[in-house]
């Protein structure tokens, strides 16, 4: 048989294709659902294994100083909150900027600084349940770091209602304080939520870091709840009355719901934890409502029997704006909480999940979850399980639980109980967080990343100092060819260095900045362990040869601008130091000055040198190297219709088109939608400073085109 080129080439092209389908997404692990079980093998899905995804060994440039998309912005309000776009749900951060909200639980409230830069490193971009105290990431992080954390609080209104019940109604001891009779259908119940919502919401309405209220913990809406409330408590107790008026509803007696006689169906044990569900998040959400309209209400954290009530979980999408669940006794969400029944097509977020391995300990290890045969298949669960939650495209995050293995051992932390970070668990993590946006991308089909060819631009330094902090010292450094850097507890020890760069050079490029890297060149040091660290200063007014100690102290900006842009931890050698400014570059686009300042945090006795700009060699100067997205390239229209005349352009306030148009829509340059008119004219004047894409739809045909358009 004879092959023509073309014949090859189809034959080549189909074997391909079958090869890509073919191919397989998974790894098999050998697992236990528990410690005296058998092992099994299981399925882990992992993003190296994806068909016709390009993975990333870094995508840190997709985001921004919360953790979202760079590439992705809708309305700001100032808070978080949630929104559906493209078909997915999102966490909007309080810059309007779309994400997913990729947390950790537990933290203690030691060591912060370092806990928290483990969690960044590996890609996380916020905290969740159970910190050691509410307001560790707010006063123990976020307040000195430019690139913030969210953080969530928790109100327990059932939990602690059922401990002072007894204050209230006539409660037997053995009731007293049970999980498992859930007393939410009491009249004081109401009255409790709002009186505890308002002392403890309303001193965070204000917060803006704070993703929400979870709402208690793991509550008991299960089966059991309407006979232990009739056979529990005593005749006249709300609850009980409450729980007897439902059975009588259902022709059900009371010796029906004490025996759980055969007139009490499955269908009407669910229907009766329904009606809990439903009273308690109504009640619940209503009290924190009334004093906080700006944050979300995440939920209850459902578990077990629960979340297997799809009524139940239904009560929760009514009245929560997110559905949260800890997830353990399955292998993969698509069992159950990732299938399109359960989320219902509203927002989700698992607030527990772990897995252990099983050689860390000798014997059983303590709390639920599976167990594996090596901290890298740790990994590969935290891959498969999130892959499955961005995959149904209602899980606006997941949690994980937890920081530190726990105080007996049990291994369920990224860290041992010495912060050891289990490094071959958590590069699977990092692998996947650093790329969640670009995975969001591959399932829905749309590449919101930008397509140009990048330009890459070097802005030298204009002006370079370093101060000796103190009052009384007016020494300047404006002219030495190196600037020191070190950190002692008596501050005339102390240096400081002072970096200025002019940027109007790029002004019009800054918009569509994809990378900032600050590089300077280390031209002495020793083995002293550092913690060197960059800055931003907001008050660029200082110049090289007038700025000391004295002048340093008296501004608050210069003396207190310790906000943490970039870092570099442990013995630094001679040579380049390259640290990433991307965000505090790319947030501030009008702006003509960037200032830095480079300090260190660890203790020490001699000073870390730095080539300053009057330093011999040109290319150990200080510099930033930033890349940008390349927008030069004339748009294509998608017609031979070019009659329409923009103007102004560029414009600041309203944009009008001469012509005959049906309507005009305005996009990003990367296909992102802001706004749109069936009018001639549309008030842009909202809009952030760049580069924009009108579509104009013409009356007569169905055809468009596209003109560029620049907000001043």
């Amino acid at each position: 048989m004879i092959f023509s080129k073309k014949n090859i080439a189809v034959v080549m092209l189909c074997l391909i294709v079958s090869q890509a389908f073919s191919q397989v997404d998974y790894e098999t692990i050998q697992v236990k659902s528990n410690y005296s079980g058998g092992w099994s093998t299981q399925r882990a899905k992992l993003v190296s294994l994806i068909p016709g995804y390009n993975s990333v060994t870094d995508g840190s440039d997709d985001f921004t100083r919360y953790g979202t998309y760079k590439y992705f912005r809708t309305d700001s309000t100032g808070f978080f909150y949630v929104k559906k776009i493209d078909g997915r749900w999102w966490m909007i951060d309080p810059d309007g900027y779309a994400g997913i909200n990729m947390a950790v639980n537990s933290l203690s409230s030691s060591n912060i600084q370092n806990d928290y830069d483990i969690l960044r490193r590996n890609g996380f971009n916020g905290t969740g349940n159970f910190l050691a105290s509410e307001s560790q990431t707010k006063s123990g992080y976020n307040l000195q770091n430019y690139t913030t954390f969210s953080y969530t609080r928790r109100l327990n209104f059932f939990l602690t209602y059922k401990n002072v019940r007894k204050n209230y109604y006539t409660t037997p001891a053995a009731v007293q304080g049970s999980s498992d009779h859930i007393f939410v259908l009491d009249p004081q119940f109401a009255i409790y939520c709002d009186n505890l919502a308002r002392t403890n919401v309303t001193p965070f309405v204000a917060e803006r870091d704070l993703l929400g209220w979870f709402t208690d913990n793991e509550i008991n809406f299960n089966q059991d709840q309407l006979r232990n409330l009739v056979k529990d408590l005593p005749e006249g107790d709300p609850s009980r009355n409450a729980a007897l008026a439902f059975a009588t509803s259902k022709g059900l007696t009371e010796s029906d719901c004490i025996n759980y006689t055969s007139k009490v169906t499955e269908a009407i044990k669910q229907e009766f934890a329904v009606l809990l569900a439903e009273h308690y998040f109504k009640t619940v959400s209503e009290a924190i409502r009334k004093y906080d309209t700006n944050h979300m209400i995440l939920g209850s954290r459902f578990h077990g029997r629960p979340r297997a009530i799809q009524g139940v979980v239904d009560a929760s999408h009514k009245y929560m704006d997110v559905t949260s669940v800890n997830f353990y006794d399955r292998w993969s969400p698509s069992e159950q909480i990732a299938k399109d029944s359960w989320t219902n097509d509203k927002p989700c977020l698992v607030t527990e999940f772990y897995i252990k391995d099983i050689n860390q300990s000798t014997g059983p290890q303590s709390g639920a979850g599976w167990y594996v045969n090596s901290q890298a298949d740790r990994g590969k669960f935290y891959q498969n399980t999130c892959l499955e939650l961005l995959k149904n495209k209602c899980f606006v995050g997941w949690h994980y639980f937890r920081f530190e293995d726990d105080p007996d051992g049990s291994n369920k932390g990224m860290v041992n109980s010495a912060k050891v970070e289990y490094t071959d668990m958590t590069r699977y993590m990092e692998e996947l967080n650093k790329q969640v946006y670009r995975l969001c991308d591959y399932y829905d089909g749309i590449n919101r990343r930008p397509i140009s060819d990048t330009i890459v631009k070097i802005i030298n330094v204009i002006e370079d100092t370093y101060v000796i902090p103190g009052s009384s010292n007016t020494d300047n450094f404006g002219t030495n060819q190196e600037l020191e850097v070190r950190y002692n507890t008596t501050e005339a020890n102390r240096r400081e260095a002072y970096l200025k760069f002019d940027l109007s050079s790029v002004k019009s490029l800054l918009p569509y900045l994809k990378n900032a890297e600050l590089e300077v060149t280390c031209t002495q040091t020793d083995n002293s362990v550092r913690a060197l660290f960059v800055g931003g200063l907001l008050d660029k007014r200082w110049s090289e040869l007038t700025l000391n100690g004295q002048l340093r102290n008296s501004n608050p900006d210069w003396k207190n601008g310790y906000n943490r842009l970039a870092f570099q931890k442990g013995i630094l050698n001679l040579g380049k130091l390259n640290f990433e400014v991307t965000n505090w570059i790319y947030d501030q686009p009008d702006s003509i000055i960037a200032s830095f300042k480079i300090f260190d945090l660890n203790s020490l006795t001699t000073s870390l040198k730095i080539a300053s700009k009057e330093n011999p060699e040109v290319d150990s100067r200080p510099k930033l190297k930033l890349t940008f997205w390349d927008y030069s390239t004339t748009v294509i229209t998608t017609s031979t219709n070019n009659h329409y005349q923009v103007f102004p352009n560029p414009v600041q306030n309203t944009l009008r088109v001469d012509g005959n148009i049906r309507q005009m829509e305005l996009l990003g340059i990367n296909g992102q939608f802001f706004c749109k008119t069936n009018t001639n004219s549309l008030n842009i004047s909202s809009l952030k400073r760049g580069i924009y894409l009108l579509k104009i739809l013409p009356q007569d045909n169905d055809e468009f085109v596209y003109r560029k358009v620049i907000r001043e």
